[in-house]
């Protein structure tokens, strides 16, 4: 696994439950450091590792685990130039959809080691995107299940969204129905102040 992945959940955990519980954690996968280089490239069974013991410390399961890292990566301060960057794409949520379909190239040209699955994006209906992505890493649609929702949240869009996940013999296919009740639904939320 890439260490700019590893380096995130490395901060995802250390933020949200606490530098002892991230220390814990690599001790129990028997790592000798407790930070991850960004621009290495480690064995996928050390991010399992991680996973594996940072559920059983906050007894969480590793989807919960991973929709929360792709909630957090969106959401974090600490990692707004990635915001950015993943609203490079348009400045609608709309725009950002359609611009999954060109995400796992334009990573490539960038980080030729990194993980990123291919995207397919298609608008069957007004408003319905159908996002199916394919993971080479097993189990992994969860954090994107949390990327994408925060991400409606930052752009204001009022969505549903239906995750499916299909673990064929090379790769994992995730399926996400989403439906856009409201694109700018921050802007209308807002309430307005009355002067007496």
């Amino acid at each position: 696994m890439h260490g700019m992945i590893n380096r995130g959940l490395q901060c995802y955990i250390r933020d949200i439950h606490g530098v002892d519980v991230w220390e814990e954690i690599c001790e129990r996968a028997e790592l000798s450091f407790y930070s991850f280089e960004t621009m290495l490239v480690y064995d996928d069974q050390t991010t399992e590792d991680l996973l594996r013991n940072c559920g059983d410390l906050i007894q969480r399961n590793r989807t919960e685990i991973l929709e929360d890292f792709g909630t957090y990566v969106v959401s974090d301060a600490a990692l707004a130039s990635v915001r950015r960057l993943l609203k490079f794409g348009g400045t609608s949520f709309v725009d950002f959809l359609m611009s999954l379909n060109f995400v796992h190239d334009r990573a490539k040209m960038a980080v030729p080691e990194l993980d990123v699955p291919f995207m397919d994006v298609h608008c069957p209906a007004q408003n319905k995107y159908i996002v199916s992505a394919r993971f080479a890493k097993r189990g992994y649609g969860a954090a994107l299940l949390g990327l994408i929702r925060a991400l409606a949240d930052d752009y204001g869009a009022l969505i549903t969204i239906e995750h499916r996940h299909h673990a064929h013999k090379r790769v994992d296919e995730d399926v996400f129905e989403i439906d856009i009740i409201q694109e700018n639904w921050a802007d209308i939320a807002k309430p307005e102040l009355v002067k007496h």
